[in-house]
């Protein structure tokens, strides 16, 4: 089995040879390749250059371009604090007053800030490796999308004290989304789509559902309905929040280091596939072979009955050696293949 079969066939609960395994792979690619950001962001040729040398390096089985929280938003007014070696973030947002949604438009993908770029990229990885390996695109959820139009901080109070204004906030950043989301489709040819939604967990449960699952659902339908899978990632414990996500229309439930897989593999019954959650904290501060037992460990609490993939439990740290991405992967295939193995031969009653 290449890549992109065993991926396929893991999605629709059939059987594979190993484990898929798909870290978080985001700046990292650009740090190990000794590549600063500065030119990296600018260039969806280097871009691609530095995610392939780190998808050739390691094996896994799917790869994405190096996407951040401050695309599309910078378009809009947002600050993109880019640095050479360190994660981009969001500097300064421009909804300082109510008034200033008003003045708000939604970007164009094919040609504002940095959106074209990664259209770009995802266009060379599909041309390199699409044929063998996933190629997945990225984006913000909405909430999380609009918290950088508007400050975390403000936007909290706002969806309590000025729940119009957030909504308002939430349509313009459902726009953009959706237009990104389908341009990377449509112009960068890839199939799946990863949505990160960190926000949505400092919320209630209840505020959840208005906020971000609502808005969430109709992104979902708009990208699904021109053939997208997509993959939600949402930070901390969202073991109250995985059949929302269910319902919502989510086919990959990528989840972080709070979620206790084997709770969620019985939660989510085979609906989904969930991918997770070796700790990123671990990768960047363990040795390979802890690293290597903490897969191992992952494996065995949710590879069962299929729909499962390694992953790391959020964006690999930039500093995480790569010994220790090989000993995820090295997990994968090996162990993962005769843990899938030993589960085959007992279902026919073969015993261990």
């Amino acid at each position: 089995m290449n890549s992109l079969e065993r991926l396929l066939a893991s999605g629709k609960g059939q059987p594979v040879d190993c484990v898929p395994v798909c870290p978080g792979i985001g700046h990292y690619a650009a740090y190990q390749a000794h590549q600063p950001m500065t030119r990296v962001a600018f260039s969806p040729e280097l871009m691609a250059s530095v995610v392939l040398a780190s998808l050739w390096r390691h094996g896994y089985d799917a790869c994405s371009p190096i996407t951040d929280y401050a695309l599309g938003t910078e378009s809009m007014g947002s600050q993109a604090v880019i640095r050479d070696w360190e994660q981009t973030f969001v500097g300064d947002v421009p909804v300082k007053s109510a008034e200033d949604v008003g003045r708000l438009r939604a970007p164009d993908p094919l040609k504002d800030g940095r959106m074209p770029v990664i259209i770009g990229c995802e266009r060379i990885l599909v041309e390199a490796v699409g044929a063998t390996a996933g190629v997945n695109g990225g984006l913000a959820g909405p909430l999380s999308f609009a918290s950088n139009l508007r400050g975390l901080d403000r936007l909290m109070v706002d969806a309590i004290m000025s729940p119009h204004l957030v909504h308002q906030l939430l349509r313009l950043s459902l726009q953009a989304v959706k237009d990104f989301g389908e341009a990377q489709m449509v112009y960068g040819g890839v199939s799946t789509i990863n949505i990160y939604d960190p926000v949505a967990t400092l919320l209630s449960t209840s505020m959840v559902e208005e906020y971000s699952f609502a808005y969430l659902e109709d992104l979902i339908r708009h990208l699904k309905a021109r053939g997208a899978k997509i993959l939600l990632h949402i930070c901390g414990n969202t073991t109250r929040l995985l059949e929302g996500m269910l319902l919502i229309g989510v086919d990959v439930i990528s989840l972080d280091v709070d979620v206790d897989l084997k709770e969620a593999k019985r939660l989510v019954a085979g609906r989904a596939t969930i991918s997770g959650n070796v700790a990123t904290q671990s990768l960047f501060r363990r040795s390979p072979d802890e690293i290597y037992v903490e897969a191992c460990g992952c494996i065995e609490k949710a590879a069962a009955g299929g729909r499962f993939s390694l992953s790391s439990s959020c964006e690999v740290p930039l500093e995480t050696p790569p010994e220790n991405i090989d000993a995820m992967v090295r997990a994968a295939r090996e162990f993962g293949a005769q843990h899938l193995h030993r589960l085959e031969t007992a279902s026919r009653g073969g015993g261990a």
